[in-house]
């Protein structure tokens, strides 16, 4: 197995089933090098915080494009951004950050399902007495350009 954290197996598998999941390794290494050497204790303090900035700042981005127009990348983004703080979540000890990083990945992931499941109807080519129309695939149809 990649051992990300070098001695610690639990961390390393979920940072590889981050990886797996869409997460982003540069991203991913960019918060979560500082921790590497935190000796044979590991911080679940600072392994929340890590995940859940990573999170944070996917939803920024992900607000930013949606607002630019750009739905689907916006979308990718909550989806990651849930990936993110689910990670961080399961490492958590109970309590009140455990309980915030998981409100914010099924907020994430709600925003993600929300942008993804808005897509335009396909359309269809049907061929008629009067020529090719297209329609949607609701029903409305309008003459071939």
């Amino acid at each position: 197995m990649f051992y990300y954290f070098p001695g610690n197996y639990v961390w390393s598998s979920a940072f590889t089933l981050a990886l797996a999941a869409g997460g982003q390794l540069n991203q991913m290494d960019r918060w979560l090098a500082p921790l590497r050497d935190t000796g044979p204790e590991p911080d679940p303090d600072a392994w929340t915080k890590a995940w859940d900035s990573m999170g944070e700042e996917q939803s920024r981005h992900a607000a930013q494009e949606r607002a630019n127009g750009y739905v689907y990348a916006a979308s990718a983004r909550y989806f990651r951004a849930a990936t993110y703080h689910l990670t961080g979540e399961r490492q958590t000890p109970p309590g009140p950050a455990k309980t915030h990083s998981y409100t914010a990945a099924l907020q994430a992931f709600a925003r993600g399902v929300g942008r993804a499941c808005r897509r335009p109807p396909p359309l269809l080519l049907a061929r008629t007495a009067t020529g090719p129309r297209i329609r949607a695939a609701s029903g409305a149809s309008r003459a071939r350009p």
